[in-house]
């Protein structure tokens, strides 16, 4: 075999490799283990995005990825209108630190969907890209937190996509 043969061979291979993983990336994880045995609030997730409640269903995604390994979750996951009800952030994230802790909650999960869309042209691929965060309640301070971003071929949901994020981004829970 020719040196010019081989390399179209291996080119053909990479690019075979690349078409069948597309694009994700997983940034700012901190490799962290959590208690198992505590109790963790998740709040709705702050939508950066022109898609509407989206950071609702990332954080419904999230949530289910984190029933599925036995965590015990307290819901604080609101209707649609509870975002945009919030004057800003910070009171929003305010009153969710207080229901958390009035339902008994260790931990509080937040996070922030920064795009949530099919992409436009003949594909359609689904983009998604959102953080979390998980806030230790008895000192208010970040303990984990980490940002996902991902795109797939078109033959996927934007949802299958959130959940694959999900599964990335979760941290390790132990007893």
């Amino acid at each position: 075999m020719t040196q010019h043969k081989k390399l179209i061979l291996v080119l053909l291979l990479l690019f075979s490799v690349l078409i069948a993983t597309g694009c994700s990336s997983i940034v700012n994880k901190k490799n962290i283990n959590l208690p198992l045995e505590k109790k963790y609030a998740i709040s709705s997730f702050w939508n950066y995005t022109e898609t509407p409640m989206a950071g609702l269903r990332a954080a419904t995604i999230m949530e289910s990825v984190l029933a599925q390994k036995n965590i015990h979750i307290i819901s604080l996951i609101g209707g649609g209108d509870e975002l945009t009800l919030s004057s800003t952030k910070s009171s929003f994230l305010e009153k969710k630190r207080a229901n958390a802790k009035a339902l008994g909650a260790d931990y509080l999960i937040i996070g922030n969907v920064q795009e949530w869309r099919y992409k436009t042209g003949i594909d359609g691929e689904p983009v998604v890209s959102y953080g979390i965060k998980v806030i230790n309640l008895e000192d208010n301070t970040t303990i984990f937190n980490g940002l996902g971003a991902k795109s797939a071929w078109g033959y996927k949901s934007i949802s299958i996509v959130a959940q694959e994020i999900a599964k990335e981004l979760t941290p390790q829970f132990v007893k």
